[in-house]
């Protein structure tokens, strides 16, 4: 459905096509030491229609257990076909649709809630994906998310050392993405409501942020 091919080349080059193939391998022992607790938290108690935006190969879709209705984006095709798979298996309606996050094929007002995980580092216009994001939510819906961000100190200087290396072989993954102070400018309203930093601890991923975002002139009086 998406009518752009490049916005993020490095997803259908060959590394990124490997990065696709073995994202799951790669992640298992997180997914069990301390993904799927998150997970849990984040997606459970989700209620009415939700987007998933870069749902991957769908590890979020099982924790989706309160949800009316899902669309999972995903313009990766070798993590889409697998994420076409799991949503097949599953009780809960789900539309998955091929596009990029900063042109989704949606309606204006569409979603109740918005769901980003590990994925707003890897867009290559985030004020674009942000405002996207803003778009299809409704009024007084929010953007729930976990993704890894810039950290301070020598850290934080290595990731800008290691972005543009690392963006070739992580399928365009931003080591040093200043995602909350990007959600901010956007005018969003944002609340960080932990920073996770698991062991081991990787440079190009860490720390990372868990919290939810709404736009500030759809915020809900009284909330």
């Amino acid at each position: 459905m998406s009518t752009t091919t490049d916005l993020n080349p490095q997803l259908e080059s060959r590394s990124g096509r490997f990065f696709a193939r073995y994202y799951d391998a790669m992640t298992r022992r997180a997914e069990e030491t301390w993904g799927r607790p998150l997970r849990t938290l984040m997606c459970g108690g989700l209620t009415g229609r939700v987007l998933e935006v870069g749902a991957g190969t769908g590890a979020n879709l099982p924790y989706y257990t309160s949800a009316d209705s899902l669309v999972a984006v995903e313009p990766a095709s070798e993590m889409r076909a697998k994420l076409e798979r799991q949503a097949a298996a599953l009780p809960l309606d789900v539309t998955v649709v091929d596009a990029w996050a900063e042109q989704l094929p949606l309606p204006d007002d569409e979603f109740d809630t918005v769901v980003c995980t590990l994925v707003l580092c890897t867009v290559v216009d985030l004020n674009a994906a942000l405002a996207e994001i803003r778009r299809v939510l409704r009024p007084g819906g929010r953007l729930i998310f976990f993704e890894h961000v810039r950290t301070h100190g020598a850290v934080g200087l290595l990731q800008d050392v290691l972005a543009p290396l690392w963006r070739r072989v992580a399928g365009g993954c931003h080591a040093n993405r200043r995602l909350l102070s990007a959600l901010r400018d956007a005018g969003y309203d944002v609340q960080v409501h932990e920073f996770v930093r698991p062991w081991p601890r990787y440079p190009t991923n860490t720390p990372y942020a868990r919290g939810s975002a709404r736009p500030k002139e759809q915020q809900v009086t009284g909330e």
